[in-house]
């Protein structure tokens, strides 16, 4: 039997974007909480995002491409060979 993990970013009141429906109020600029994150998702096998959500990730496939990015920057080389898989409501 598969295992799902149901795992979200949100603020302290519950919220998932900021008042102007972005989402990078919850980048973690903190080196160690983003290894700790990064940590945490490479033990997960496929993952499943809204469009909205698979469209804010697209980064991390090549962030570590761009120069003088921290060695947190790591998350695309993972997720970039994980299984993604996206879904949004019909019309």
């Amino acid at each position: 039997m598969v295992k799902l993990i149901y795992s979200m970013l949100t603020s302290l009141d519950g919220y998932t974007e900021d008042e102007h429906g972005r989402f990078g109020w919850g980048a973690p600029e903190d080196e160690e909480v983003h290894s700790y994150i990064n940590a945490l998702a490479s033990s997960l096998g496929t993952y499943l995002y809204g469009r909205r959500m698979y469209e804010t990730m697209v980064y991390w496939e090549t962030a570590h491409t761009i120069p003088d990015q921290p060695s947190s920057c790591s998350t695309g080389r993972g997720s970039g060979r994980r299984p993604r898989r996206s879904f949004t409501r019909g019309p």
